[in-house]
């Protein structure tokens, strides 16, 4: 791995400690999946699928893990999922790049938000979906900025090249 993308990914990982801080009212929601979102995009799907399990680690973390460690884990596992999901939604998928970035962003808020509690269900049951329109708020949110500030640095190293 070359040095340059080691260090964005430490970067990445570092600015999702600081959006794990972010908490959305009342929740263990944060934006540090904003980062992982980007890392799936900007390097690679497995880039982010680490810096997703990582952020998420610092956000449970920093709550106590409220949920258990185990269940904590299970949500690390579904947040690699989910940057894997996307990251190689995005690339495989064909059309504009505003097609292929719409199309990568369902997916990444369906596999953050409902297929996360579904495995999350199995151990804590169903009550658990309580939690779907504030988790699916927050993964679109986490998609949304991630997929601006992607676009303007690709923008912004295509023109400096």
């Amino acid at each position: 791995m070359k040095v340059k993308k080691l260090v964005t990914i430490a970067l990445l990982i570092a600015i999702s400690f600081i959006g794990a801080n972010l908490f959305f009212p009342g929740t263990t929601i944060a934006f540090d999946s904003m980062p992982a979102f980007f890392a799936a995009l900007f390097i690679s799907p497995v880039a982010g699928a680490l810096v997703g399990a990582l952020g998420h680690f610092f956000t449970s973390f920093l709550k106590g893990f409220p949920m258990s460690l185990p269940i904590h884990l299970i949500i690390m596992g579904t947040m690699a999922l989910t940057m894997l999901a996307f990251g190689y939604t995005y690339k495989i998928a064909r059309g504009s790049e505003g097609a292929k970035l719409a199309i990568a962003a369902a997916v990444g808020v369906v596999v953050n938000a409902p297929v996360s509690l579904y495995f999350v269900s199995l151990m804590m049951g169903k009550g658990i979906f309580v939690l779907l329109p504030i988790l699916s708020l927050g993964a679109f949110l986490n998609v949304l900025v991630a997929i601006i500030l992607f676009k303007a640095i690709k923008r912004s190293v295509k023109n400096e090249g």
